[in-house]
Order: structure tokens, then C-alpha cells, then sequence
């Protein structure tokens, strides 16, 4: 019996006196033959005390035949279903004992479309049956108690036709052919794992030659005809596990180790102990015309989820409000690896890109602490972005370097050796950090953990009697102040500054614990010449130089380090759009940096002078537009033409990367008529041969040929993703089609999202590609609102979030009105926060709009 009823008190917990030690799960599914599966599960149950029901999470599953042994007893049992907690509940006629049992159950399904839980896939005529279980949709797989703190021994079978490979966390230990060419596959007993991190792939898969690190067999799973695609993965992933068992000093935890490429995932990847799954992307390149940005990507992610088999998946998080715990210590320990495999891609710059859209976030009303407190499934989906990713790394990374690499390390082996194959909670890890290095970590971390946003250092430099004395006031950074209202929030700030000397480019740093509102400090040696306020950018807060001090830094930028010149043009932005430096200020920085060398450093500019070229001027400050243009041509065209299309033969990626920056500059944000049309000649010459340029030109001339492309150009670019040879270059095409601005095109792309031409894993980025297109936001905002319901139905559940952040890209308060509208009758889940901080953006433009026009043209009138 199966009915439905309500819990006259949610409880989107489970009860902690009955808890799974292992667990017997049978499926059988065959993608090929039919959406369908079906199975049955025994779980071995310890209950702490008597009762006569169970319960345990199932969705979008019919679960029937419930019984229970326990000695030689057996009792059979009904099911309720509670549906608003995702919970069934099997109560029995009499009570079960304290002490062991085992709970059966059969179950059946339709592999969803929404790529989580088990769900189905397609390549050509081809049909796969995937798992995607973070952070609670194992119920949606099989009735299961689904927590992390769950932990249990899974022995899994699956069922399937003859032809379908089967991968699961463990080696396969017996393969029993069956009737009708059929088998049955049976894995190894996993070690006790959380239920999110169980794994199932079914289909006709092709697996790489092994690469070995000691006993670990390393391999990569891919759909036919992609062998030739899995050299650099496997490269990078035996240099990444290597690197950490080193840094863990233990062995990898795991059988084997599977590294399967997904044709239509939600996430980038997922660390399924022994079995992760990517995005095609990520884990399939061709190194003759892959980006360096693609391979920095890709080993960046494959670092992150190997970290996780020992920080997340050997010791896992109590609960989500800790996921923190997983993902921060796992994005930080990412960047260690391959900076330590391949140094000379100087991968913390890319860390410093995504340190600077989380301070961008995190200086929202609407943002949240690193720690949040959850309760149900769609709030522990909303924690999955960059205050969880990127904060929680730079806090880790602020920590580490707070009190040594060694002493850290240290700890971190501690917790690990400490927590194994158990649950913990932050405050474990302090413990164990304040053991291994003698510091008491809790009371400087918990307010980075605990409290949401971050201070501005107000820094203001003195010089007296051959002393330096430096002024710092603290205070929490707003983008748009609310007025009448102030915090006396506080944050333990690690400061570490830079000082220069009065000539040359000698520095060294200055240290110190900054715990007041305001502080005084005198600086060793005779005098500074300069003095930047958050060296390496090691510490997650922004500096506010006075203005004098501001002018000295501008003189001195070749004092600073890259990474640092990269944090000075986001936070000199970030100050400007908040009001607490002029606009002037901004635009003599990005004027200083035309001659720039380092491709990060100019990438640093393209968000901001992006932003006015499409956002501010357009809307705001039409007459400008034509002497913006000018002035982006004029200071960065020189560069780009003296690089020239064509590498030499002596140029190094750097070199390549300035060239691929400073296209973007000049064609994509200043419209170079020339720069354009010569794009569309080697975008032509691209298609016929994706050789024929620099691959790290290869978005950029395909993105800018869109632009003034037509029809024609339009058909070659769905053939070209529909027949690519790479995920890389099918990503590319595909995408490029929202960079079209005819009207008729940008229609076409919209209609296209609704069908099969774009995977269900592509359907956001498309329309979120389209959202910040100038030309097409509100052709494609007027299409989300006609088609919505066909849409939603196509938008993975934690990617939904992301089309409901972009819309803040339409500016206008009418605007805002429709999006808070539309939402409120069409609510997303996931997305929640995502509205409340898209409406608050909308509200920071309308505040900035008339003051950064007057600026930008008196700044252009005075030049």
C-alpha cells in the first residue's frame, strides 16, 4: 500500500536513532531498450531503541513491498508518503527491537530529463543512464537514507543489456551472463560512503588504456570515437593524485579510480568516490587545439575532485551547512596542485578572477555566510556558488598563509587521519589547526565563516621624521549604502601590505593582526616609497588608498606583482561603483595599463570597460559612445596591432594570451571596424580549418565574426557545433550563436534552445550568453516570460539560478519590475537568493546610472 498524508510537523531531518550500515542495491536499466528502471534495495539497520515505523527519503519513485527481519522474525509493513520533506514512511503492525535489522524494499522509476537522480542521456541514436546525486537527489534514485552523516557500505548490482558498460564506484567483482542478451553485473563493497557520492553510469562506453600511480589504476570513460581526446586527463590526474598523497600523506582511499565523461551533466564534475563524472569539457581535449585557458580549466577542475576523495568523501561533512567544509578546502587545494604540476601557467591568477566575482557578490545585502544554517533540499542548492567556492577558498588560502604552509599542513593531516570515514564539523578542523601550529584559529576564523560580507581597509600613509606611519580604519563593504545605516561588524584581518622603496622596484612585506575598528601602525625601515594594501592579494577584503597614496601606486605599478595589479583594477572598479572613489580614478588606472604585459591583468579590465561599452552607454551616456570607442582604440589598439594575428615563433603563452586579451579589447568592447572585419576573415578561414589560427584566438574571432554575421555565417556555426570534433569547439559554435545581433538570428538561437540542437546542459549558458548580448536582452527576456514553461522543463534545477541572476543585465527599473513579477508567479527553487540579489543589482544601477554618466563624460571631456 502507497499513500500519501502529511506530517503534522515537518521534519526535514531524519531521526538519528535509526541509521544504515550497509546497504544491497539492485538495478536494472537498459538506456537503450527503455526510460525506465526498477530495483530493489535491502539496508542493513541499526535502531537505538524499539519502533514500529521507519523512516527514510524517496521522490519521484513508486516504492512498494515494504517488510523487515530482524533474527529469525519478519514482518511486512506499509508505506506513507510525506512529499513536501521528500520522505516515505514504513510503519509496521507491531515494533521492530533496538539492536539489527534489515529493511527491503522494491522500487521503480522513468530516468528523469532534469539531469540528476538516475537520468537519461543521448549521443546520436545512442542512449545512456547517468547518476547525479549532490547534494539530495539519491531519494530520486532509490529509497535511501539520504544525509551525509548517513555513511554506509553499499554493495551495488545492476542489470542491463549485454553491449552496456557499467561503471560504479568499485571494481566489478563477477559479471553473470543472462537470458536474452542480458547480464548482471556485481560491484565491490564500497568503504562506508555518504549517499550523494554514489555512482552509476549504463551505457555503451569505451574506457582509455590504464595509467597507474602505485596500486591505483587510472582510467578515462568516454562515448565511442573520443580516444584520442584522453591523454591530457589522464596526464593531469596521475600529476594531481600524486601531488596529493604527498600533501594528505596518506594513500588514495579508493579501489580504482574512473574518470567518466558525461555527454549531458548539470555540474562541471562530481567527486564520486572512485567513479567521478565531468563535463565533457573538462575532462576530453585535443591539446593541438585546445585553449591554455581549456587546460588550465580542466586540470584545475580534475585537481578539485581528486582533493575531494580525501576531503569530503573520506571525511565528509556532517551536514550541508557545512558544505563549505567540502568545497572551499577543495577549490583552495586545486589551485596548490597544479601550481606546484605546472608553475608556469601561474594558475592564482585565475584564482584571483574567481576571488573577485565572489567580493563582487559578496558585497550584496543579499549575500550570506560561508556557514549558513539548512533545512531543506533547495536551500542546500542555493549553496553552491562563490560564497561556498571561491570566499571559502580565499578565507582557506588567508588562513594557510596566516600560519604557515607547514604548521597547516600539518593540521590538515591531523583532521584527516582524525575523521576518517566519519562525519566532522568546522570545528574540528580549528582543533585540529590550533594542535598542529599552536595558534587558537577559532576565534580569528569564525568571523570570516560566520558573517557575511567583508571590510574595506581604509588606508592612509604618513610620513614623518624618516618614519612611516600607516592609518588603517576598517569597515563593511557595501556597493550601495543604504543611507542612515551603519555596522559595527567586525572582522580579525590577517594584514599583509606591500612596501616599496623610495626608488627601483625593491619591496618587502609588512605583517599584522588588525582586530580594532582603527589602528595605527609604524612600518620597519627608513621611508616607503609606495604601499599596496593586500600583498599577493592573499586576504578577502578590498583596500581603499588614499588618494595621494592611489597616485604614488599608479606611478610605481611595476612594484607591484601581476596578481596585484589585477586586485587594484577590481577593487579601484569596485570602489567607484560604490562611491567611494571618483570615476576619474578607474579610468587613469586603465589608461596607465594600455602597455600592459600580463594577459590577466588586462583581462581584468574587460568586465568593467565591458560594462560601460554595453551596459552604462547605451543606456545612459549615448553621446559618449562614439569617444569611448576612440579612446579603447586608441589606447589598446596600438598593442594589438604591433602583436599582429600570427604567433612567432618565439612567443610563449603569456605572449599568446596578451594577444587573444587585447583583441577582446579592441574589437569586442571598443569595435574596431577594422579589428571586426578582420575578424570575420579569419573566422571564415577557422571553419574551413580549426588549425588555421592561434586556438587562443579561437572564441574571441568566432564571438566577434557573430557580431556582424548573417544568416549564412549563422547555419555554418549550428553545422560546424553539430559535427565538431572536440567538446571544446561544439561548446564554442553552439554559444557563439547568442553573440549574433541581427533580430531575425537572435530569434532563430532562442527557438533553438527548445530543442535538441542544444543539450539540456547548455540550455542556461545559452540563454544567459544571450542575456548579456546587448542586442539581444530583451528579445530574449521577452522569450523566457512567452515560453517559460516549455523552458523550465529544459533547465537543470541548480542551473535555473543562474538565468534568474543574469537578468539583472536589463538595467532598466521597468525592468526590475517584470523580473520581481514574473518570479513571484513563476518561483524557482534554487534561485531564490539569485532573485533577491538580481532585484538588488537592479536597485545599485538605478542609484549609479546618472552619476557614473555625468563622470564618464566629463572624464571624456577633459581628455
Amino acid at each position: 500500500m502507497h499513500r500519501s498524508s502529511r506530517l503534522r510537523t515537518p521534519r526535514y531531518r531524519l531521526p538519528d536513532d535509526v541509521r544504515p550500515e550497509s546497504v544491497d542495491l539492485h538495478v536494472d536499466v537498459d538506456p537503450s531498450k527503455s526510460d525506465r528502471f526498477q530495483g530493489d534495495v535491502s539496508i542493513t539497520l541499526r535502531l537505538d531503541r524499539a519502533s514500529r515505523s521507519i523512516r527514510l527519503h524517496a521522490r519521484d519513485l513508486r516504492v512498494t513491498q515494504p517488510r523487515i527481519r530482524w533474527g529469525d522474525q519478519e514482518m511486512r509493513g506499509r508505506i506513507e508518503s510525506h512529499p513536501a520533506v521528500e520522505m516515505i514512511e514504513v510503519q509496521f503492525p507491531k515494533s521492530v527491537p533496538a539492536g539489527g535489522a534489515v529493511l527491503e524494499l522494491n522500487f521503480s522509476g522513468r530516468l528523469r530529463t532534469d539531469l540528476c537522480g538516475l537520468y537519461g542521456a543521448s549521443v546520436g541514436k545512442r542512449r545512456y543512464a547517468f547518476t547525479q546525486l549532490e547534494a539530495t537527489d539519491a531519494r530520486k534514485f532509490f529509497p535511501c537514507f539520504d544525509e551525509p552523516s548517513m555513511k554506509a557500505r553499499f554493495r551495488i548490482a545492476v542489470t542491463t543489456g549485454a553491449a552496456n558498460a557499467v561503471i560504479s564506484n568499485t571494481p566489478v567483482r563477477r559479471t553473470r551472463r543472462l537470458p536474452s542478451r542480458r547480464k548482471r553485473v556485481e560491484f565491490s563493497e564500497t568503504p562506508p560512503l555518504s549517499t550523494y557520492l554514489v555512482a552509476l553510469a549504463v551505457g555503451e562506453l569505451e574506457r582509455s588504456r590504464p595509467t597507474r600511480l602505485g596500486p591505483t589504476e587510472i582510467r578515462i570513460w568516454h562515448t565511442p570515437g573520443k580516444a584520442r581526446l584522453t591523454a591530457f586527463g589522464l596526464e593531469a590526474a596521475h600529476a594531481c593524485l600524486d601531488r596529493l598523497e604527498r600533501y594528505f600523506d596518506l594513500p588514495y582511499p579508493y579501489a580504482k579510480l574512473d574518470l567518466v565523461a558525461v555527454p549531458d551533466f548539470e555540474f562541471g564534475a562530481m567527486e564520486n568516490a572512485g567513479a567521478v563524472f565531468f563535463r565533457e569539457t573538462l575532462l576530453l581535449l585535443d591539446p593541438a587545439t585546445s585553449t591554455l585557458p581549456e587546460r588550465k580549466r580542466a586540470a584545475e577542475v580534475i585537481a578539485h575532485e581528486l582533493a575531494h576523495m580525501w576531503y569530503g568523501n573520506l571525511v565528509t561533512m556532517a551536514w550541508w551547512d557545512d558544505l563549505w567544509l567540502n568545497e572551499a578546502f577543495a577549490t583552495w587545494m586545486a589551485f596548490v596542485v597544479v601550481d606546484d604540476w605546472r608553475p608556469e601557467w601561474k594558475i592564482w591568477h585565475d584564482f584571483q578572477h574567481g576571488r573577485a566575482a565572489a567580493l563582487e557578490m559578496d558585497a550584496l545585502r543579499h549575500t550570506h555566510p560561508i556557514y549558513v544554517p539548512v533545512k531543506t533540499a533547495a536551500e542546500a542548492n542555493q549553496n553552491f556558488d562563490l560564497i561556498t567556492y571561491e570566499k571559502g577558498a580565499a578565507v582557506v588560502r588567508m588562513i594557510e598563509r596566516y600560519l604557515g604552509s607547514t604548521p597547516f599542513r600539518k593540521g590538515v593531516r591531523l583532521y584527516i587521519r582524525r575523521h576518517r570515514e566519519s562525519n566532522t564539523v568546522a570545528a574540528d578542523l580549528w582543533t585540529a589547526l590550533s594542535e598542529a601550529s599552536g595558534e587558537s584559529v577559532e576565534p580569528m576564523v569564525r568571523a570570516w565563516i560566520e558573517q557575511s560580507g567583508y571590510p574595506v581597509l581604509t588606508i592612509r600613509k604618513q610620513e614623518s621624521g624618516g618614519r612611516t606611519r600607516v592609518d588603517i580604519s576598517q569597515e563593511p563593504f557595501v556597493e550601495r549604502k543604504r543611507r542612515g545605516k551603519s555596522s559595527n561588524t567586525r572582522w580579525p584581518v590577517p594584514w599583509v601590505a606591500r612596501v616599496g622603496s623610495k626608488r627601483g622596484v625593491r619591496s618587502h612585506l609588512e605583517r599584522h593582526l588588525l582586530t580594532r575598528a582603527r589602528q595605527r601602525i609604524e612600518l620597519a625601515g627608513s621611508g616607503a616609497g609606495f604601499l599596496y594594501g593586500n600583498a599577493d592579494e592573499s586576504g578577502f577584503f578590498r583596500p581603499h588608498h588614499a588618494r595621494r597614496d592611489f597616485e604614488q601606486l599608479l606611478r610605481r605599478l611595476n612594484g607591484l606583482s601581476a596578481v596585484e595589479r589585477m586586485g587594484l583594477v577590481d577593487h579601484q572598479w569596485a570602489l567607484v561603483r560604490a562611491g567611494r572613489a571618483d570615476f576619474g580614478s578607474f579610468m587613469d588606472l586603465a589608461t596607465t595599463l594600455a602597455d600592459e604585459r600580463d594577459p590577466d591583468v588586462l583581462m581584468a579590465l574587460h568586465k568593467p570597460l565591458g560594462f560601460l561599452a554595453d551596459g552604462l552607454i547605451p543606456d545612459a551616456a549615448p553621446r559618449c559612445g562614439s569617444a569611448y570607442a576612440t579612446w579603447i582604440q586608441n589606447s589598446f589598439g596600438p598593442h594589438f596591432e604591433a602583436a599582429g594575428w600570427k604567433p612567432r615563433a618565439s612567443e610563449n603563452d603569456a605572449d599568446r594570451m596578451r594577444r587573444a586579451a587585447l583583441l577582446h579589447l579592441v574589437g569586442g568592447i571598443g569595435g574596431s571596424e577594422a579589428v571586426l572585419e578582420a575578424a570575420a576573415h579569419h573566422c571564415e578561414r577557422y571553419l574551413d580549418n580549426r588549425r588555421a589560427i592561434d586556438a587562443n584566438l579561437a572564441d574571441d574571432v568566432v564571438g566577434l565574426a557573430a557580431r556582424t554575421g548573417g544568416a549564412a555565417l549563422h547555419r555554418r556555426f549550428r553545422e560546424a557545433a553539430k559535427s565538431a570534433r572536440t567538446p571544446q569547439e561544439q561548446r564554442r559554435f553552439l554559444l557563439a550563436l547568442g553573440a549574433f545581433r541581427d533580430p531575425k538570428l537572435i530569434e532563430r538561437s532562442l527557438e533553438l534552445s527548445l530543442t535538441g540542437a542544444v543539450a539540456t546542459q547548455d540550455v542556461i549558458f545559452l540563454l544567459t550568453r544571450m542575456l548579456a548580448n546587448p542586442a539581444a536582452r530583451e528579445p530574449t527576456w521577452r522569450f523566457v516570460q512567452r515560453r517559460w514553461s516549455r523552458l523550465y522543463k529544459r533547465m537543470p534545477s541548480l542551473l535555473a539560478s543562474r538565468l534568474v541572476e543574469s537578468t539583472s543585465n536589463l538595467l532598466t527599473s521597468a525592468h526590475r519590475r517584470e523580473v520581481a513579477t514574473f518570479f513571484a508567479r513563476h518561483p524557482v527553487p534554487s534561485g531564490s537568493r539569485a532573485l533577491r540579489q538580481s532585484l538588488e543589482r537592479f536597485d545599485w544601477y538605478r542609484g549609479f546610472r546618472g552619476r557614473a554618466a555625468r563622470d564618464l563624460r566629463d572624464w571624456i571631456d577633459a581628455r
